[in-house]
């Protein structure tokens, strides 16, 4: 089949759907994006996925965000309109993709609506009034977890069919290579703060908890931040300067790190702090989790999964009990909470899982 995919290009989770559901089923993918900044350009043109390049808006509507969106949309269709496509798969669902796809789509074309996190959880119900009217009956929607489901619902009360289909991981593999051949202890406590730079990981408030520490207790420390994406400039140099302002070791990231990179960070760190806003269940989580981190996870993030899989955390219900808790670990205090139910997350969050469930999609729409 043709599959046409529309989200950012520049996104990991887009080309890792690719490269390890679309192309190994046989598929012929193409991508709408800016060619010339893709980070994984080169992945592409190896695997024969053709990128076409958006299109911006028309000169007279630049000014006007939404209307610039819609006309930026309409263009970028235009430009492909003789395009036929099977699937039109919408990742990290917005407006302008939305549009993309209502014009693209043809009575033959399937449509899929891939809900994976802030797209449906941190959008209010205006935006989703509006994607509903850009994009009235796709064929299928897919949620990207557990967690998604329940909102998904209260979005959608008029049960609106739905399936669930988990992204896989691609870095278990990885975390067990690095642990066997890097035995050594890591020095500490380490402690992760949320894993991209969006301001919804609340670093700020986070670092400042740690600002309220001792300088002697301060020493033993070290942060890492991973803000690879998500973040603007202007608050990328708000952390930072917070991070020297406290005077406490920091690692902050900035550049995207491949599978090896990953595992070699996550397997560096003793404690993940999760004080996001929302979240639904997230890769780079279970992946630190994996490689033997302590989750500090805020009461107000629900994971089904954790339950059904026995997954253990420390928790914390609001800044003071997360204060406590660095306070308890910098000055000697051990938490155990091991991971459990490995086997059971490596099948179901595996690529071969993932990829089974989008083939049964797929082969519905072909019988």
């Amino acid at each position: 089949m043709r599959v046409l995919v529309l989200g950012s290009i520049d996104s990991k989770w887009v080309k890792d759907y690719i490269e390890y559901v679309l192309l190994p089923l046989g598929h012929q993918v193409e991508v709408i994006g800016n060619a010339g900044n893709c980070k994984f350009q080169e992945f592409y043109w190896s695997h024969g996925v053709l990128i076409h390049q958006a299109q911006s808006a028309g000169r007279f509507t630049r000014r006007i965000p939404f209307v610039r969106i819609l006309s930026s949309a309409t263009r970028t269709a235009k430009q492909n309109q003789w395009n036929e496509y099977d699937v039109i798969v919408n990742m990290f669902v917005n407006h302008k993709d939305l549009r993309i796809t209502q014009k693209l789509k043809s009575k033959q074309t399937k449509t899929v609506v891939y809900y994976t996190g802030s797209d449906l959880l941190r959008k209010s119900k205006f935006h989703i009034l509006l994607n509903r009217l850009l994009l009235r009956h796709p064929d299928a929607y897919v949620m990207g977890s557990e967690t998604l489901e329940k909102s998904f619902c209260q979005r959608y009360p008029e049960g609106m069919p739905f399936t669930t289909i988990h992204f896989g991981i691609s870095s278990f593999e990885n975390i067990r290579a690095y642990r066997k051949s890097h035995p050594q202890q890591k020095d500490g406590p380490v402690f992760c703060i949320g894993y991209n730079g969006s301001p919804a990981h609340h670093h700020l408030a986070v670092l400042e908890l740690f600002e309220r520490l001792t300088e002697e207790q301060k020493k033993s420390v070290e942060l890492v931040l991973p803000m690879t994406y998500g973040a603007s400039s202007d608050y990328l140099l708000q952390v930072r300067s917070k991070l020297d302002q406290i005077g406490i070791r920091y690692r902050l990231l900035t550049e995207f790190l491949d599978n090896d990179g990953m595992a070699g960070l996550w397997c560096s760190i003793h404690y993940f702090i999760n004080a996001q806003t929302t979240d639904s269940l997230s890769a780079s989580v279970l992946e630190a989790q994996y490689a033997g981190a302590v989750l500090l996870n805020a009461q107000w993030l629900d994971y089904p999964e954790y339950r059904t899989y026995g997954i253990r955390c420390a928790s914390f219900s609001n800044y003071e009990e997360l204060y406590q808790l660095i306070l308890d670990i910098v000055n000697g205090k051990q938490y155990d909470e091991t991971f459990s139910a490995t086997e059971k997350l490596e099948r179901v969050l595996s690529w071969n899982t993932a990829r089974e469930a989008w083939q049964t999609l797929f082969l519905r729409w072909s019988e």
